[in-house]
């Protein structure tokens, strides 16, 4: 197995002595002795590998730990496969063109006050489409208002 044919496995790969596979300076530069690969993957794609090494420490494994870090990779691969709309909820809820800036700038951290001064609004005027915010999303306060943006696809 050389160092193509570890990167090309869709599951873990434990290298108890990975000087036949990896670059020497590599393993110099990160003080390499035994090194578990683990997969992202999700399907036939790869997204990256884990890896875990011991800071040089020759260790060996379980089977039990092996399929947790297999676990762990394909968990991030199906997370990473994931297109937007595929995580949003379907909604109703319309926002005016205001109240879609708002949310953006609620989003973003902005105070009432700063909104404001962005928007070119009185601060009443923010609070009140925050408070329209909140309504239309059930929302208690003005971090679920965020929450609800993100699940309901209206924040990216």
């Amino acid at each position: 197995m050389k160092q193509s044919m570890v990167f090309n496995s869709k599951k873990p790969v434990y290298l108890k002595d990975p000087h036949n596979y990896i670059k020497e300076e590599h393993i110099q530069l990160f003080n390499l002795s035994s090194v578990i690969f683990v997969p992202i993957v999700h399907e036939q794609q790869v997204f990256g590998w884990l890896t875990f090494d011991q800071l040089g420490e020759e260790f060996d494994y379980s089977i039990d730990e092996l399929t947790l870090l297999d676990q762990v990779g394909k968990r991030l691969g199906l997370y990473l496969s994931r297109k937007d709309d595929e995580v949003s909820f379907g909604t109703d809820i319309q926002l005016t063109e205001r109240e879609s800036m708002i949310l953006n700038l609620l989003a973003e951290g902005y105070n009432n006050k700063k909104m404001a001064e962005l928007l070119q609004l009185s601060e009443h005027t923010v609070r009140d489409y925050v408070s329209s915010l909140m309504t239309k999303f059930k929302a208690k306060n003005r971090t679920q208002v965020v929450v609800y943006g993100f699940r309901l696809g209206l924040l990216k």
